[in-house]
């Protein structure tokens, strides 16, 4: 037997058969679960695929009945069928399960463990069942947060605006460099300077950000301040590692070096703007990091270079109350912030 397989399904493979759902062996998605679901219990057991065959209805039926007439006068079918299927449950276990007799049966040794065993893995199944559906539905508990290191300062001045919009919810920020895996649970939202092409994620559109060349004053009361663009190769310059030359900012500085001979180069924006501030050169960083650092100037009025950020979150948790929530007030409180992302409107030097 086949049937279609839902959109984003391709690695999750459940049945849940029930007699509360009329065509069960022929419906592959009953209507209490859904493709989310299934990958939250993915992501939550930690496997690439999950087979999961709750004949719930069956296995207790014969436990309840204690016989097999029985069994298939609860279950509607015939008694025949249900010897069927007992039998190859023990072929498949390579044990007796049952002492038929000619009314009742009795559960062997093996069977008892069997029993007892399938009762736990439901219990266990439906504890974990009840706990996602929870989360799909209430805003609470915990949520991970991971964006640049460079932005962890900024983010967690506005925790307070975000908390206040979630007084239910724990947000919890960690600064990050390398792409953490969304689909294996290492954080349930990333904010990130680059669009994701990544199968399986949602992206929303953060903001702007604006990046723009900065000195000391110290650096421009020894140097002087460049007037042009190509006076920049006059100067000693802090310019990134080729790997960080797809990001608009460092681009745009190693576009404009011109020859630049006396160049040090770094690896992260954290790096870079202590360096600046320590009259190391001139350099480029996001306008959010520098603007309201004391010893910090512009060199030019207007930012340099801008990209998008976006937050994302994995579609397995599109549904999830909590992440929807944290995702709207992460977005309205960044909104709210958006010159300071952008480095629009702000004056170069006083």
């Amino acid at each position: 037997m086949s049937f279609p397989i839902p959109a984003g399904a391709c690695d999750t493979h459940m049945h849940f058969y029930d007699s509360a759902i009329a065509a069960a062996p022929d419906t592959p998605m009953p209507g209490h679960f859904d493709v989310p679901m299934y990958r939250e219990i993915q992501r939550r057991l930690g496997i690439e695929r999950v087979i999961i065959d709750c004949r719930r209805d069956r296995r207790w039926a014969l436990a309840r009945s204690g016989s097999i007439a029985g069994a298939s006068r609860e279950l509607k079918i015939d008694h025949s069928t249900v010897s069927r299927r007992l039998a190859a449950i023990e072929q498949s276990l390579g044990a007796t399960l049952v002492i038929r007799g000619s009314k009742e049966f009795a559960w062997t040794a093996e069977g008892d463990c069997a029993l007892r065993a399938a009762q736990a893995i439901e219990t266990q199944m439906l504890d974990m069942l009840r706990t996602i559906r929870s989360a799909k539905l209430e805003i609470g508990g915990s949520i991970r947060i991971t964006c640049p290191s460079g932005l962890v300062a900024l983010l967690a001045k506005l925790l307070h605006d975000i908390n206040t919009r979630l007084p239910s919810l724990a947000v919890e920020v960690s600064g990050d460099n390398r792409t953490v895996d969304l689909a294996r649970g290492d954080a349930d939202i990333a904010v990130r300077m680059f669009r994701p092409t990544a199968p399986g994620l949602v992206c929303r559109r953060a903001c702007d950000l604006g990046w723009g060349a900065y000195a000391s004053r110290a650096y421009i009361a020894r140097h002087g301040n460049p007037a042009t663009i190509g006076d920049l190769a006059e100067h000693h310059l802090v310019l990134y590692i080729e790997a960080m030359h797809t990001v608009p900012g460092p681009r745009w500085i190693e576009d404009h070096r011109r020859g630049a001979r006396a160049v040090t180069r770094v690896d992260n924006t954290e790096v870079a703007r202590h360096l600046i501030a320590a009259s190391g050169g001139i350099g480029v960083i996001p306008c959010f990091m520098a603007d309201l650092h004391p010893d910090l100037v512009r060199i030019f009025p207007e930012p340099v270079a801008t990209h998008t950020a976006w937050i994302v979150y994995h579609e397995a948790a599109r549904d999830t109350a909590r992440v929807r929530a944290a995702v709207d007030a992460l977005v309205e409180v960044i909104e709210a912030n958006e010159t300071t992302f952008s480095g629009q409107h702000r004056k170069s030097r006083s």
